[in-house]
């Protein structure tokens, strides 16, 4: 059944590592049945984390006072009532985002909070006025400061006496409560909405709601006393502005007046200055005069050339024609003339009646002449009267001139002061209707908010909400279990599947051996177990790992020479040796256990071996064992051989020499099979040594406990001795536990009622 034909350094397997390489693993794919198993693993650690902070926070919960929220609402008016026509002092709110916000600010405010506390008395309210408050907590209790008299608790803190002045620590102790009410105080304005929230905590609900109602009355009340206070302020304002003014106006015109005096500024009723009229009528009179003088002269010249030519009396002058004397003369002329064409016909022109015709008609025409002559005088005295009135009305209209600059001169002056003077009664005027306006809004200011909700007195405490608490607790609770439950996953350091020794220390996985109770190791130990109970799981465990070894030998054979060993030491390595040979010994192998830890044997004790009957290790390698006519331990049950071994100063000094290379050699043939139970690798270098004489190594991790990193040392050790590793061993899994982590190997139906074992 085995291959008889291994030497120590002959036919060895390739170095660990090279096929027997698990195959890479997608990390980025996401196992949920794995976390879902990592849950049910950690499914005590969870429930009891969520457990521990539901009754610790009930705990808290229920310790906390309650305390009650009442809320009132104002709403900020958007549309104004006027009751006169009339533009008021302070205008309204505003309604944008930034005016609602700086509403909330005046209700936080500690001016409005102040007057709140000095209204409602509330610095005598043992809730906002710590230092009213009599009732001691638990703390105090365990402070031994509050058993000292206060002289020496202020000894011992350094406090010093308080200096302050009364009004200094009443001031302080209002401040403070007016600190202590605004952290109750809270006011929001909801989304697209007017309205303003006032909510108070307290722990009495009574008082919560007459504080937010307060609170809400103060505000308004607050509104109208600032609108008042800007009006009185707009008044007194304007009242000594329109005093100046008045003052002002009436300087200003008396020194208006005072400069019209002092350049005889006369203005008449239609607005305008006498010396602008006269320049006015003057001008208009020397127009007409100089256009009188023109036509007289041109009269004068034609009455001169008709007095030249002697033909005044029929040039046909207007004054000629039109004289009323001259046409009765004319008339008489007419008639005499036509007497004397009568009497010229009877009588000759010396008759007497002739001769007074003649001289009628002579005298008739010299008076004529005469009045022509009166006409001609006139009109060249009426010429010379004219020439003299146009230059008359030249100098006046020089004189005028020059008068008119010094005037214009100082009108310029004048208009400055009017426009002043005007200036300032226009001023006086605004101000004096403002003032009226102003004075009549006393009585009639409106707030620019309205309560639509007055505080109820809630029923119901707003904190704690227990329930929610407690719920969210155990939400939290929930999340922290499932957190620490990974944490402990990611910080465990051992190992608990064949497949994660593949992928982590390239080695076969030759089995796992479940662990034994305690009822099983203090009835005779596993070995016993495994002989009682030969087709028990645990005995299945070490015939898989038996089966897995017939073909870990080079070329596929199973190896002769075994060393078992570990990293550390209590990793169930001898028990494991023992247990193997017992089951191979039971299917009629001749099996050799070789207790190679000289350094802390344990087989002898285990198995209540007589020193003097059996034969050590030690003494064969020494040769005394032919001289103590003792012989090797067989099991009555398997028929395994049993070499012992005693402690030794030396251990490597008898491995490493000839004989115990002999004995070997001499062993392989004798035997089926020779397991060499050595000493751990990271305990001490015998493992090294040892193991160079072995044809394959069976490696020995205990389930969970042993540390990564230790197995992952050991087994680089291992690999520079340049012997193939046949592979690793699980030892003592909990098989409840492991199927927990749904691994879906072997050790996941040994722990399954089956009707193939019988434990």
């Amino acid at each position: 059944m085995y291959d008889n034909h291994y030497s120590d350094q002959e036919h060895r397997a390739p170095v660990v590592g090279q096929n027997t390489a698990a195959s890479p693993i997608d990390d980025d794919e996401i196992d949920i049945r794995s976390l879902l198993l990592v849950l049910w693993r950690r499914k005590w650690v969870i429930v009891n984390t969520v457990v521990f902070l539901v009754v610790l926070s009930a705990i808290v919960v229920f310790q906390l006072t309650p305390r009650y929220t009442a809320q009132a609402m104002l709403a900020i008016e958007t549309r104004k009532n006027s009751v006169v026509d009339l533009e008021a002092v302070m205008s309204g709110v505003g309604t944008d985002q930034a005016a609602i916000k700086t509403e909330i600010d005046v209700l936080q405010s500690r001016r409005l909070v102040g007057k709140l506390v000095d209204n409602l008395k509330l610095t005598e309210d043992a809730e906002f006025n710590s230092a009213l408050d009599q009732r001691k907590s638990l703390l105090s209790y365990l402070n031994p400061l509050s058993y000292l008299p206060d002289a020496w608790t202020d000894a011992i803190l350094g406090r010093k006496d308080d200096t302050r002045s009364p009004e200094e620590i009443a001031h302080a102790v209002r401040a403070k409560v007016i600190d202590n009410v605004a952290a109750g105080l809270s006011v929001s304005n909801p989304p697209r909405s007017y309205t303003l929230e006032v909510s108070f905590v307290s722990v009495d609900p009574k008082k919560a709601a007459r504080i937010a109602n307060a609170l809400a009355n103060l505000y308004l009340t607050d509104q109208l006393e600032v609108k008042f206070e800007a009006t009185q302020r707009a008044n007194e304002w304007l009242n000594e502005r329109v005093f100046e003014l008045r003052e002002k106006v009436r300087l200003t015109e008396q020194a208006a007046q005072q400069f019209r005096e002092e350049n005889q500024l006369i203005q008449t009723q239609s607005a305008g200055l006498v010396n602008e009229q006269q320049l006015t009528q003057i001008n208009t009179q020397l127009v007409t005069a100089r256009t009188d003088l023109a036509r007289i002269q041109a009269r004068r010249r034609q009455i001169e050339q008709n007095v030249a030519d002697g033909d005044v009396e029929d040039s046909g002058l207007l004054e000629v024609v039109q004289s009323p004397l001259i046409q009765r003369l004319k008339e008489q002329e007419s008639e005499v003339r036509r007497r004397r064409a009568e009497l010229g016909t009877r009588y000759g022109p010396k008759h007497p009646r002739m001769m007074n015709v003649e001289a009628e008609l002579a005298d008739i025409k010299s008076k004529i002449t005469l009045e022509i002559n009166k006409i001609v005088a006139g009109i060249r005295g009426e010429a010379e009267v004219a020439e003299i009135r146009v230059r008359t009305l030249e100098q006046n209209m020089d004189a005028l001139k020059q008068e008119s600059y010094s005037v214009s001169r100082a009108q310029v002056q004048m208009r400055e002061l009017d426009r002043e003077a005007e200036a300032n009664r226009l001023l006086l005027q605004t101000f004096l209707t403002r003032f009226k306006e102003t004075s009549s809004q006393d009585g009639i200011q409106q707030a620019d908010a309205r309560i639509i909700s007055e505080a109820d007195i809630p029923t119901v405490a707003s904190f704690p909400k227990k329930k929610l608490i407690i719920l969210l607790v155990a939400f939290a609770g929930l999340g922290l279990g499932v957190g620490l439950a990974f944490l402990l996953e990611a910080l465990d350091n051992g190992y608990r599947s064949p497949d994660i020794l593949r992928q982590d220390l390239h080695l076969r996985p030759l089995g796992m051996i479940p662990l034994v109770g305690k009822a099983v190791l203090q009835s005779g130990g596993p070995e016993k177990y495994i002989i009682a109970k030969p087709t028990s799981s645990f005995a299945e465990a070490h015939r898989s790992i038996h089966a897995s070894l017939m073909f870990s030998g080079a070329g596929g054979a199973t190896p002769k020479v075994l060393a078992v060993t570990s990293s550390i030491p209590g990793e169930g390595k001898s028990t494991a040796t023992l247990c193997l040979a017992h089951i191979l010994g039971r299917t009629g192998l001749k099996v050799l256990v070789v207790e190679a830890d000289l350094r802390r044997p344990v087989l002898r004790k285990r198995l209540g071996l007589d020193e003097g009957k059996y034969v050590s290790v030690n003494s064969v390698l020494s040769g005394k064992a032919a001289k103590s006519g003792g012989s090797i331990y067989q099991d009555e049950t398997s028929g395994v051989h049993v070499l012992w071994a005693e402690r030794d100063d030396n251990p490597q000094k008898r491995f490493a020499g000839p004989e115990f290379n002999q004995f070997l050699g001499e062993a392989r043939k004798q035997y089926d099979l020779v397991l060499i139970d050595t000493p751990p690798v990271m305990a001490v270098a015998d493992a090294l040594i040892i193991a160079k004489y072995a044809e394959s190594i069976m490696f020995v991790v205990q389930w969970e406990s042993t540390a990564k990193g230790i197995v992952k040392t050991a087994v680089k050790q291992l690999q520079q001795t340049g012997i193939p590793i046949a592979g690793a061993v699980l030892t003592q899994v909990d098989i409840k536990r492991h199927r927990g982590y749904g691994y879906g190997d072997q050790g996941y139906y040994y722990g399954s009622k089956s009707n193939y074992y019988t434990n």
